[in-house]
């Protein structure tokens, strides 16, 4: 594998990704980022309940596939000059260059790195960023912390043909925030999102009013906004009416 990249751009691409890295885990592959490289660059962090993978400008001269400690890479990467970044792997030992510096870390089979789970198309709905990430920061704070009622745990968002609703609540007290829709694709559906992943999809919603696409699966959710997709588990049990 090799490639060449600015460094301001990967470097947002691993904080973006490592949000989604396990600190720590039995699978070690898991406290690691996913670099593959092929037509383009993909980053991809995922700690078995939530993924981002996020697509990052590069030249890429040799297609290949690492799993690299996003601490240590993310650090590295952080340390850099303004300067353009080159990567290139030999077996698993990795060489990054950039002006004057230059680091040898070692990475890990991608064998290891679980796939994310695929998202069975079922609706979809879109939002602009700004209004979606205003939605979840006026309800986010009413998402339960108390595991015995895990579907309170997360935010109930329910898409109609007059618009969206979101509802948090956790026993004492209830957010609940109201939005005109735009568009929405496969009638009236509703669905639970985790409140850890929202917490993620808000810091990945910048404040512009570019659309960010919702796509809601059998078993799991699917948030695409530009080149950054977040996949989470929906939550499955009977919300408060």
């Amino acid at each position: 594998m090799k490639f060449t990249c600015e460094k301001a751009l990967l470097q947002s691409a691993i904080s973006i990704s490592s949000r989604a890295v396990s600190p720590k885990s039995s699978i070690t592959a898991l406290e690691g980022i996913l670099v593959n490289a092929t037509d383009e660059l993909r980053l991809t962090g995922y700690n078995l309940s939530t993924g981002i993978r996020t697509i990052v400008p590069a030249e890429v001269t040799e297609p290949g596939t690492l799993v690299l400690s996003a601490h240590l890479f993310g650090d590295i990467i952080r340390r850099l000059a303004d300067d353009v970044v080159s990567v290139s792997t030999e077996n698993n030992m990795v060489n990054i260059k950039c002006g004057m510096s230059e680091f040898n870390i070692m990475g890990s089979d991608p064998e290891d790195f679980p796939d994310l789970p695929l998202v069975e198309y079922e609706h979809t709905v879109e939002l602009p960023r700004n209004v979606l990430r205003s939605m979840i920061t006026q309800t986010l704070f009413a998402v339960s912390t108390n595991e015995s009622r895990p579907i309170h745990t997360g935010s109930l968002f329910e898409v109609g043909i007059d618009g969206v609703t979101v509802v948090s609540v956790d026993g004492f007290r209830l957010a609940l925030r109201r939005e005109p829709l735009d568009r929405a694709e496969g009638g009236t559906f509703k669905f639970v999102a985790p409140g850890s992943a929202l917490n993620e999809v808000e810091k990945i919603c910048e404040d512009s009013d570019e659309k960010v696409t919702i796509i809601q699966g059998k078993r799991h959710l699917l948030f695409e906004a530009g080149a950054t997709q977040l996949i989470c588990r929906r939550l499955e049990g009977d919300f408060l009416d």
